[in-house]
């Protein structure tokens, strides 16, 4: 998950912190605007799903940490981890209709066997994106923001857009259903099918997608083996066509899209 030891952003704290809050104010603008429908915006939100080929699942809320101690409240990294290696195709099972063929015994087995990497992907991420957001803010460990049964949101990414981990390399999408908006954090290193040789394959293994409901996150993955997993590009003609309202954070200015 991480490329070299050390998560060093290369931007201030500051820069990131006034992100963070422009990304909040556009968020707090467009709900301030158009919160009142709210059951409109979960509608179109609902339409871009169904034309994207994603639906929810659940990818459970408890881990456990290096020393085999329950961690609650992880549902955020494990949502990213399922996404994550289901893009790159990582799962034989977790992420499939009914194992698509695959016996009830070996079916079993794998699942323990994706079960297990989930959840030590999803720490391993718990590890990396806590440090970054503690280097830039280690009084929030103290004031109980970030610690080994917090729970986390999306908010975090920001400080992880230009490190050195793999996460610079995602866009993670955020399906909002408490407003019906859609938070997209790109990483400086993503690149989508349009830029220079990089493949639609490629550009939809990095772009992970996310449902937030208040107080927990639950991964998006392909409806069926119909279905093949969106690009950035691809969900943001979607997001425009039906329209659903967006912000972009890329460590650049946020923009707000309609």
């Amino acid at each position: 998950v991480v490329r070299d030891d050390v998560e060093i952003p290369l931007k201030s704290t500051s820069h990131w912190d006034t992100e963070l809050k422009e990304h909040r104010n556009l968020v707090r603008e467009m709900y301030q605007n158009h919160g009142q429908d709210i059951g409109d915006n979960l509608q179109r939100q609902n339409a871009a799903l169904e034309r994207l080929g994603l639906c929810k699942k659940d990818a459970g809320s408890q881990n456990y940490n290096e020393k085999n101690e329950l961690i609650r409240n992880s549902c955020f990294y494990l949502s990213l981890a399922s996404s994550y290696l289901s893009g790159i195709g990582a799962l034989a099972v977790w992420d499939k209709a009914d194992g698509e063929g695959i016996g009830d015994p070996d079916k079993t087995l794998l699942r323990e066997a994706d079960d297990a990497l989930i959840r030590e992907t999803a720490l391993q991420l718990k590890r990396v994106i806590e440090a970054a957001v503690l280097s830039s803010h280690p009084e929030w460990a103290a004031q109980g923001m970030v610690g080994e049964e917090v729970q986390a949101f999306s908010d975090f990414l920001v400080y992880l857009l230009e490190s050195q981990s793999i996460i610079s390399d995602w866009v993670v999408v955020v399906f909002d259903t408490s407003s019906g908006f859609v938070d997209v954090y790109k990483g400086k290193n993503y690149k989508d099918e349009d830029e220079g040789t990089v493949n639609e394959t490629y550009a939809a293994s990095n772009t992970l997608t996310l449902r937030f409901v208040p107080g927990h996150y639950q991964p998006l993955v392909c409806a069926g083996p119909e279905s093949t997993r969106p690009t950035l590009k691809q969900i943001d003609a979607v997001l425009d066509e039906c329209g659903v309202l967006y912000v972009i954070t890329d460590g650049a200015e946020p923009e707000k899209q309609a």
